[in-house]
């Protein structure tokens, strides 16, 4: 797909190609039953009709592409090409093969040495022969190819000889290689090969009625011709048999029109685009489209399709047993041009708005949408329709026939997504969506999804789209049109405006990264406005018109640039970092990389130039003498795209180096990118040009480094593992909890923060209606006054016309007789003139010498003349400028200027008279002297006679051209008084907005006076909180002390409970002799005591326990007989009594202590719940504290600022106003957010640590009570 080289640092291939060549006529063709094939840039793309897929391969001829043609069934596809080599001009033929290597380039040759305009290209039925019909010099060339061997089989020249005018289109017959079918104008023969000539077989049939411009063969003995007014024939055998008319209600006796000059020819060029040389032209004079022609023509079985006036398709069937068809079907256009496309959602304009629209203007786009050509698939499954705005339609419905009774035409359906018709001018992608933006010419606004490659949505509107970009979410964007700049919401079912901007033609618009601002273009200003305040945030005067902006990564700064003029922006400042000022002109574009260190400048020179703080550090130039028209960067490792006037991709490496060895070609479009944008996984890359055509490409990174070796885990035992994996899912779990009880607190504090905000909103509405109440009454105090003033107006406007219209006619009479002075010099001048040549005609008679010297005296006298002539011209032009001097100063003083007129316009007249004595006064002095000089110089006038006469015509050609600089000279001051009544217009404007300014102040002091009162109850309030938050931390601090004495009681506990266990094991070693009765005791415990944390399971085995060793007669008297030989001794007895007591104070130990820990636990939730109660109350009187100080701070701000803001209207007013009010809570709500989250974070990440901790068998760490309390009770029940 590109000239790739490996060690290219972004390796592009192309994904998807949304469009249609726009400069082919004739280029879609069916390769099988499924796959159509078409050109898109300098691509071929083959797109199945059923699953939309497309399957792409690059062509190195369409970048000089002239004609193609495809041959369905063996696949084959023929591309002319001129211009190949830059050496010299041949045209030369490819083919391709389409079935089993696509791409592959199966032979090349020239076809001729010069240019050539090709008509009709044809294949023959095997695809061995190529029939050319080409155009030149007043006679057409008919060539016969054998391909497959690059030889010329026959040639045969068509001339006026041969009764050939103009000539349409060539085709094979369906089943013989050597017989071939031509028409034309008044013309149609069959053309037979016959041992290597190509001969015109005779036909006496009479034609001189049709002008065929199409046609296509029906059976091996008839084919079907469409005319250029309107009618269908079937011929056979060169005979008109059937004439069908296509137009309906039309009369019989109309005459036939000749032939229209837009022809469809079998190839991809009409007549019209074809390229007649100019002495063709005479055949062509009396040519004119009627809207009728019949252009294309397919055959399907049992009838065929045709295209009338590219407005309409129509399918005639045959009649059974006879020659003549009948019109089955009808199929238009969509009236809205688009059709439905599939999986999107298209919106339109209000019948009402459409309506109002063509009331004021003719829309161009609906007027000239029509049908190029039509094809149909080889089992006529499939029938296409291109159209001459770049859209493929598809033919539906096949089997429904047209009723009677109904006339209405079906509707076309579009095959794939609707595609841009004119210059792409806009293109930006989202960040968090996989969706991008396109708009241009064609009016239109797109929203395409690159997943699933459809159109979500579309609008169109009644004004070329100039500039758009999209917010990272993807949920606003913002259009600029040529007479406003608009604000959107994107929806479900379309883009809602939120705000319009009375901004005209601005020419790029850009959002910032963060999605907060965005940037507009306005001539050579750069407003920055706000999203969210729908205002102007900033005013940066670049002081030449703006090609293009660019946002630093932290929007801290911008770039901007003009022509010759590059500046970087501080906005915080709105002051100039850095300025460029080059000899070049940068229409190349620019783009920083990714740290903003430097810059990178593309200039009309070709040079693309690296700046590093101020500085030159490097530059690059294309090859092949192409100019940059756009840049773009690659983020991860700082490759360039660089989109170029010939539609070509380079990816060059930084740093640029002055070698061509780090530059990449890539063939993409067939016209000059205007955009490149990157997406943010930087997997794909987005371009757009001029040509309509939107390509989305896939990226490969080629990296230098290298995988790392990772060590893999040894997991020491089964168990181990086991017990990981359930610690991580038990962490998981518990992560997920916080997470849920997370967005929990957010969305509990997102509906508070809503709730107080429509509150606020509220309480701005009513103040914006008293405010306009207020506003109404002022304004219509100052529709009276106007009134009064236009009164006064009118009454000062007619006493200036009146002065104005005399000022006038003085002006003109004092021109009228400076042209009459003028104008008797000329004829002064034209009269020396004379009398010198009547003077040279009479010394001519007398002797030839004398009318030499006389001839060199005159050139002598003449080149005076000249020189008085400019002279006075000169004169005139002073006289002029000053007369516009004057005019700009009548104003003022009217009557000084009247005097001083006319004192300059009598010392003018002086003057001339002056010079003109002393003109014939010389001349009579000189004539004397130069007649006995032309004695002398006789021989030298012989040469110079000629170029007197010549010099003498070009003296009458600058006198015309004097008067014709005065009338020029009129205008101008026709246009200056006009600027003047313009200029008065605009003080009367300006005196207007400042009084509404006076009453803006004095609405602000009202506000601010407003504010001041609200804020002394909150601040007394927010006191008497802070008090109650001492009182209860000082409580908290008493609860804590009363924990930590619990704590200590407890750890005391603890000491004599494992004293207590010391001493129990020192008596059990003495029992040495009861070693074997304790065991079975033991093993009895450990059998029936393994689970201790089932309590109905613990009772049941202290029953079977007790029955087993306590009930037994014998363990009894063991313990009942004093014998010491029968039972125990009383040492035994006493230790058992110990035991006794120790569990029973060990089981009392533990209520108490659960007992504590309760209370504990209570007092402590008791405890928090207030502090969070009242932390809140007080954090919420907090925020409305500083909400109102941010609103006193914003109405200050907002007084200063109104003359820098340009807010001149009431309406612009109340606007900022409103929205000021709300803008501190949303300057604050996104940074305590973000704190909470952080709280959150750090709270989860303690108890992790936690976890870990305790399941690694660690003592936990002291970082709560609660843990601590937990952990001491396990601690306990250890013991136990």
């Amino acid at each position: 797909m590109t000239t790739l080289n490996l060690a290219s640092p972004v390796h592009l291939q192309i994904q998807t190609i949304f469009g249609v060549r726009s400069q082919l006529d004739s280029c879609l063709f069916f390769c099988d039953e499924h796959t159509v094939i078409y050109p898109a840039g300098n691509q071929f793309i083959l797109a199945n009709v059923e699953t939309k897929g497309q399957r792409i391969f690059r062509c190195i001829e369409l970048e000089h592409i002239d004609c193609i043609i495809v041959h369905s069934n063996a696949a084959i596809i023929a591309i002319v090409a001129s211009g190949m080599n830059p050496d010299k001009e041949n045209t030369t033929i490819s083919f391709y093969d389409l079935h089993t290597t696509i791409g592959k380039r199966k032979r090349m040759f020239e076809l001729r040495d010069t240019s050539m305009t090709i008509t009709s290209m044809a294949f023959s039925h095997d695809a061995k022969h190529l029939a050319i019909l080409d155009c030149g010099n007043r006679e057409y060339t008919l060539s016969l190819w054998l391909w497959q061997k690059s030889r010329l089989a026959a040639s045969i020249k068509l001339g006026q000889t041969e009764g050939v005018t103009v000539l349409s289109q060539v085709l094979f017959h369906p089943s013989d290689n050597n017989l071939l079918s031509i028409i034309g104008r008044r013309f149609c023969r069959f053309i037979r090969h016959l041992d290597g000539n190509l001969r015109i077989q005779s036909s006496s049939a009479k034609l001189d009625q049709y002008d065929f411009i199409s046609h296509a063969w029906y059976d091996s003995n008839r084919f079907i011709a469409g005319t250029s007014n309107g009618h269908v024939c079937v011929l056979f055998n060169g005979d008109v048999q059937t004439e069908i008319d296509v137009v309906e209600f039309r009369e019989r006796s109309i005459p036939p029109i000749q032939r229209a000059v837009s022809i469809n020819s079998s190839l991809g060029k009409s007549i019209s685009r074809s390229g007649f040389y100019p002495n063709q032209q005479e055949n062509l004079d009396t040519l004119r489209s009627t809207g009728e022609e019949v252009t294309s023509i397919s055959v399907v079985n049992k009838g065929f399709f045709c295209l009338v006036g590219g407005k309409r398709l129509c399918l005639f069937s045959k009649i059974a047993d006879s020659w003549d068809f009948a019109k089955a079907r009808e199929y238009v256009i969509p009236s809205n041009e688009i059709g439905t496309a599939r999986s999107s959602t298209i919106s339109y304009l209000s019948s009402s708005q459409i309506l109002h629209d063509k009331q004021q203007q003719q829309q161009p786009l609906n007027n000239t949408h029509s049908m190029w050509k039509v094809v149909v698939s080889p089992k006529e499954e499939h029938v296409l329709v291109l159209t001459n705005k770049q859209q493929i339609y598809s033919v539906s419905d096949m089997a429904k026939d047209q009723s009677a009774e109904s006339k209405e035409p079906f509707l076309l359906e579009l095959i794939f997504n609707s595609y841009h018709q004119l210059s792409i001018r806009g293109l930006d992608i989202a960040i968090q969506k996989p969706l991008f933006i396109s708009s241009g010419d064609d009016h239109t606004v797109r929203l395409w999804n690159y997943e699933t490659n459809t159109i979500e949505q579309m609008k169109i509107y009644n004004e070329p789209v100039y500039a758009i970009t999209m917010h990272p979410s993807g949920h606003q964007i913002v259009v600029a049109f040529a007479s406003k700049v608009s604000l959107m919401n994107v929806l479900i079912d379309g883009f809602a405006t939120v705000k319009e901007y009375p901004i005209h033609a601005a020419h790029q618009v850009k959002f910032s990264n963060g999605g907060h601002l965005f940037a507009v273009i306005d001539a050579n200003i750069i407003q920055i406005m706000s999203p969210v305040y729908l205002k102007v945030i900033h005013r940066l005067n670049h002081g030449q018109t703006v090609k293009k902006i660019l946002w630093t990564k932290n929007d801290l700064a911008l770039y901007s640039q003009s022509s010759n003029y590059f500046v970087i922006w501080d906005l915080e400042n709105q002051k100039k970092i850095f300025e460029l000022k080059p000899t070049y002109r940068l229409d190349g574009g620019f783009i920083a990389d990714r740290e903003d260190k430097i810059v990178y400048l593309a200039s009309d020179d070709g040079f693309i130039r690296a700046f590093h703080n101020g500085q030159l550090n490097h530059e690059a130039q294309l090859p092949q003498d192409d100019k940059p028209s756009c840049l773009e960067i690659y983020p991860s490792n700082g490759a360039l795209l660089c989109g170029t006037h010939r539609g070509s991709i380079y990816v060059l490496k930084t740093p640029l180096a002055k070698i061509l060895t780090g530059i990449f070609h890539y063939l993409a479009h067939s016209a000059r990118i205007t955009q490149i944008v990157v997406a943010f996984h930087e997997a794909l890359i987005i371009s757009c040009c001029e040509d309509g055509i939107l390509m989305l490409w896939e990226t490969h990174i080629k990296s230098s480094t290298k995988s790392e070796d990772w060590t893999s885990v040894v997991l020491h035992n089964k168990a181990r593992f086991i017990h990981l994996s359930q610690t991580i899912e038990a962490l998981q779990i518990e992560e997920h909890e916080l997470k849920r009880n997370q967005e929990y607190r957010l969305h509990q504090m997102e509906t508070t923060y809503l709730a107080d905000l429509q509150r606020r909103t509220d309480m701005s509405v009513n103040e914006r209606r008293h405010h306009e109440n207020l506003i109404e009454h002022q304004i219509i105090e100052k529709e009276n006054e106007q009134k009064d003033f236009e009164i006064k107006h009118a009454d000062l406007q007619e006493k200036y016309e009146n002065e104005k219209q005399r000022i006038e006619e003085e002006d003109r009479e004092n021109l009228g007789r400076e042209l009459q002075k003028e104008g008797d010099l000329i004829r002064l001048a034209q009269k020396i003139m004379e009398d010198n040549e009547s003077r040279l005609k009479s010394t001519i008679e007398a002797s030839e010498n004398e009318i030499r010297d006389i001839a060199e005296y005159f050139t002598g006298k003449i080149r005076e003349t000249e020189n008085e002539l400019t002279a006075l011209r000169k004169k005139t032009r002073q006289a002029l400028e000053s007369n516009e001097i004057e005019k700009k100063n009548l104003e003022t003083d009217v009557d000084d200027e009247q005097l001083k007129i006319k004192l300059e316009f009598e010392m003018e007249r002086r003057h001339l008279i002056e010079t003109n004595a002393k003109l014939q006064k010389q001349f009579k002095e000189t004539h004397e002297y130069q007649a006995h000089i032309l004695n002398v110089k006789q021989a030298e006038q012989e040469a110079t006679a000629q170029t007197v006469k010549k010099r003498i015509q070009d003296n009458v050609l600058r006198v015309q051209g004097m008067s014709e600089e005065i009338s020029s000279l009129k205008n101008e001051i026709n246009e200056r008084k006009q600027t003047i009544t313009e200029k008065v217009d605009r003080i009367n404007d300006l005196e207007l907005k400042n009084q509404e300014l006076e009453k803006f102040q004095y609405v602000l002091k009202y506000k601010i006076d407003e504010l001041t009162r609200l804020i002394k109850p909150r601040e007394q309030e927010i006191e008497r909180m802070r008090n109650q938050l001492l009182e209860m931390a000082s409580e908290r601090e008493k609860k804590e002390n009363e924990l930590s004495r619990n704590r200590f009681h407890n750890v005391e506990q603890k000491r004599t409970l494992h004293a207590v266990d010391t001493q129990v094991e020192h008596e059990r070693q003495k029992r040495k002799e009861y070693d074997n009765a304790m065991r079975r005791i033991k093993n009895d415990i450990l059998v029936h005591f393994a689970d201790i944390n089932d309590p109905k399971r613990v009772k049941n085995a202290v029953a079977y326990l007790y029955e087993k060793h306590v009930q037994n007669d014998n363990v009894k008297n063991i313990y009942i007989t004093a014998d010491v030989s029968g039972g125990l001794s009383e040492e035994i007895l006493a230790q058992d009594r110990q035991r006794l007591f120790l569990e029973r104070t060990t089981s009392d130990l533990k209520r108490k202590l659960n007992s504590d820990l309760h209370t504990t636990k209570a007092n402590r939730m008791r405890i928090m719940n207030e502090n969070a109660l009242l932390l809140q109350e007080l954090n919420n009187l907090r925020q409305e504290l500083k909400i109102i100080r941010g609103r006193t701070q914003d109405y200050e701000i907002a007084k200063k600022t109104f003359d820098e803001r340009g807010v001149h209207s009431i309406d612009a007013l109340v606007q900022t106003l409103n929205a000021d009010a709300g803008n501190y809570v949303v300057r604050h709500r996104n940074s305590e957010l973000v704190k909470e989250v952080q709280k959150n974070q750090q709270e989860i990440l303690r108890l992790r640590q936690h976890l870990s901790r305790v399941q690694a068998g660690y003592s936990p760490s002291s970082m709560d009570t609660n843990i601590d309390d937990e952990t001491a009770n396990i601690s306990i029940l250890k013991l136990v």
